[in-house]
C-alpha cells in the first residue's frame, strides 16, 4: 500500500489532473483484480488446513495450482478493465481525467497480475509462519518505486532534483506511475517467490492423501474456493471503484481528495489485512487439526477493532497534515481533510469486517461474505451514498458517509456468520 502513497504524493505534486486521472483508472484496475485477489486468498484454508494436518507437500501444491489459476483470471479481467476506460468519456468524465486513468491502467496492466502472485506466495509462506521474506520484498519494492516513478512522472525535473542535468527525458505522468507500480509489484512477488521455493526445499515432503490429485483438479479446487471470495472483494472493492468514478463528475478537485483520502485509509488497513491474514492461519491451523476455532477468529476480530479504534483517532487529530504530505493544492487539501474526518467514523466497522472475513476464510466459509457485501454496500450503502452526495448537497462527503453504513452492516453480519459458523465442527476444505 506505500507503493500506492508514493505514486498519489508524487502524482499530487505533479499536477491534480494526473492524480484524479489516476485515481479512477486504479480504482477500475484494483476492481479488476479482485477476483484474482479472490483466488489467491482461496490458498489460505488450503494451506494452513494442510499445515495443521502435517501435510506441506499438499501446501505447496495449492499454490502451485493458484499461480496457474491466477494467470486464468488476469487474462479476462484485464481486458475487462481497459474497456472500462473506454466508458469514462460516454459516462461524462472530464477529458483530461480519462486519458490518465487510461494511461495508468494501461501502465498497471502487468502489475495486476503480479500483485495477487505476490499475495499467493506471501499466503503460502505464512501458513508456514515466515512473515519476514514480504516484509524484506515491500521495503525492496519501495525503494525501487520511489526512484523510479517520480523519473518517470517527473522526467527532466526529477534528475534537476538530484542535481544531474538531462534533456528530453519525458514526462509520462499518470502512464509512469502505472509503469512503476508494475515493476514494484514484480519486485514483491519474485522476492517471495523465491522464498517459497526454498521453504518447500526445506520442508519434508511426504505423501499426501491426494498425492495423485492432477493440476486441472487443484486448479478447480482454488477457483471454487476463490471466486467466491474475488465476488466478495469486488462487491466492496468495486462500490468504492465507482464512488471514484462519480467523485469525478463531481470535479477535478472531489476526485483527487478523494483518492488522498482513500489512500490513507487504506493504508491503515493494512494493519488489518495483516491481522485478517493471521487470524485466517490460526483458524485454519485450528481447523485442520479438529480444533475448535472460535477463540482463535474472536481474538483477531478484537485486535482488528483496536487497531482501526488507534488509526481513526490519527486521522481526526492530524486530518490536515496527512493530506498535505501528498499535495500542494489548497482546495484537495482542505476537502481531503473532511473525508479523512468521516474515514476515521468508519475505520472502526472497516477493521471488523477486514478480520472477520479473514475469519470466514480460514474456516472455509467463502460464499456468506459475497452476499453481505452485495446486501450491504449495493443494497444500502451505494444507494444512500448518492442521495447523501447529490440530492442532498453533501458531494463527496456525502458519498463517503454512504460507505460508512456499508461498511458497518458488513461488520455487524460476518461477526454474527462467524460465531455462526463456529457452533459445529468444521469439515477441512
Amino acid at each position: 500500500m506505500a507503493l500506492g502513497l508514493v505514486d498519489v504524493a508524487v502524482l499530487g505534486r505533479a499536477s491534480a489532473s494526473e492524480l484524479g486521472g489516476a485515481s479512477i483508472g486504479r480504482s477500475i484496475g484494483f476492481a479488476a483484480v479482485a477476483l484474482s485477489i479472490g483466488a489467491s486468498s482461496a490458498l489460505e484454508p488450503l494451506a494452513a488446513q494442510a499445515i495443521g494436518a502435517g501435510e506441506p507437500a499438499r501446501a505447496w501444491r495449492s499454490l502451485v495450482a493458484t499461480l496457474a489459476a491466477l494467470v486464468l483470471v488476469w487474462i479476462p479481467t484485464s481486458l475487462a478493465a481497459f474497456v472500462a476506460t473506454l466508458l469514462l468519456a460516454p459516462l461524462g468524465i472530464d477529458d483530461d481525467l480519462t486519458r490518465a486513468a487510461r494511461d495508468f491502467l494501461v501502465g498497471n496492466l502487468p502489475g495486476m497480475l503480479a500483485f495477487p502472485v505476490f499475495l499467493a506466495a506471501k499466503t503460502y509462506l505464512q501458513a508456514h509462519g515466515r512473515t519476514a521474506p514480504a516484509l524484506v520484498g515491500a521495503v525492496i519494492a519501495n525503494l525501487a518505486n520511489f526512484l523510479v516513478c517520480n523519473v518517470l512522472v517527473r522526467g527532466d525535473e526529477a534528475f534537476a532534483t538530484a542535481g544531474i542535468t538531462t534533456h528530453g527525458f519525458p514526462k509520462l505522468g499518470a502512464l509512469g506511475a502505472g509503469l512503476a507500480s508494475s515493476l514494484s509489484s514484480m519486485l514483491l512477488a519474485a522476492v517471495v517467490l523465491v522464498a517459497a521455493r526454498r521453504s518447500r526445499g526445506a520442508s519434508p515432503l511426504p505423501v499426501a492423501r491426494d498425492e495423485d490429485a492432477s493440476l486441472a483438479a487443484n486448479v478447480r479446487r482454488v477457483l471454487r474456493l476463490g471466486i467466491p471470495v474475488g465476488f466478495q472483494m469486488l462487491a466492496e472493492i468495486g462500490v468504492f471503484s465507482v464512488v471514484a468514478v462519480v467523485a469525478g463528475k463531481l470535479g477535478t478537485v472531489p476526485v483527487a481528495a478523494h483518492q488522498v483520502a482513500i489512500s490513507l485509509a487504506s493504508f491503515t488497513f493494512m494493519g488489518v489485512l495483516g491481522i485478517s491474514s493471521a487470524t485466517a492461519v490460526r483458524v485454519g491451523h485450528a481447523v485442520g487439526a479438529g480444533s475448535p476455532p472460535r477463540r482463535a477468529g474472536l481474538v483477531g476480530i478484537v485486535l482488528g477493532a483496536g487497531f482501526m479504534l488507534v488509526s481513526g483517532l490519527v486521522f481526526v487529530l492530524f486530518a490536515r497534515e496527512l493530506v498535505g504530505l501528498f499535495t500542494s493544492d489548497d482546495d484537495v487539501r482542505e476537502l481531503g481533510a473532511s473525508l479523512l474526518v468521516v474515514a476515521a467514523a468508519f475505520q472502526l466497522f472497516d477493521g471488523v469486517q477486514g478480520v472477520a472475513a479473514g475469519a470466514l476464510r480460514g474456516a472455509g466459509d467463502v460464499r456468506f461474505a459475497f452476499v453481505a457485501n452485495v446486501a450491504a454496500h449495493w443494497g444500502v450503502g451505494f444507494p444512500v451514498a448518492l442521495v447523501l452526495a447529490f440530492p442532498m448537497g453533501l458531494g463527496a462527503r456525502g458519498l463517503w458517509w454512504g460507505l460508512a453504513l456499508g461498511l458497518a452492516l458488513v461488520a455487524g453480519a460476518l461477526t454474527a456468520r462467524f460465531v455462526h459458523v463456529t457452533r459445529r465442527a468444521i469439515r477441512p476444505a
